[in-house]
């Protein structure tokens, strides 16, 4: 009997285990978006903005920052400094939220339409 390594039609479930199996092992971003997933609930098929994920990612991430303040083996990251700002006091939710967004999820930048052309 075999089994597939990599479902043709994934379930929900084999998606949720490719963030925690797939997702870099160095950084704990993929627990703070497992936590963000379980507290929003999001029915299936819904499409889940950054902007909406941010708020609690964020909140998730800073959590674990005062756990332990290593969260990668990456010199220095922008957005958990904004993230240890935000624990400090020195920046506010608004802010964070925004540098969450544009830094938090690494997500890279697709090309517009027209620039492929």
């Amino acid at each position: 009997m075999s089994v597939q390594f990599i479902a043709k039609e994934p379930s929900i479930e084999d998606y949720w285990r490719s963030i925690v199996m797939y997702g870099r092992n160095v950084a704990s971003y993929k627990f703070a978006l497992a936590k963000t997933l379980l507290e929003i609930q999001p029915e299936e098929g819904q499409l889940i903005k950054l902007d909406e994920l941010a708020p609690y990612f964020s909140k998730h991430i800073c959590e674990h920052l005062k756990l332990s303040d290593k969260q990668s083996t990456s010199q220095s990251s922008q957005f958990l400094d904004t993230c240890r700002k935000f624990n400090n006091g020195e920046v506010s939710q608004g802010d964070l939220v925004e540098k969450t967004i544009a830094l938090g999820f690494n997500v890279p930048r697709q090309p517009h339409v027209d620039q492929l052309a």
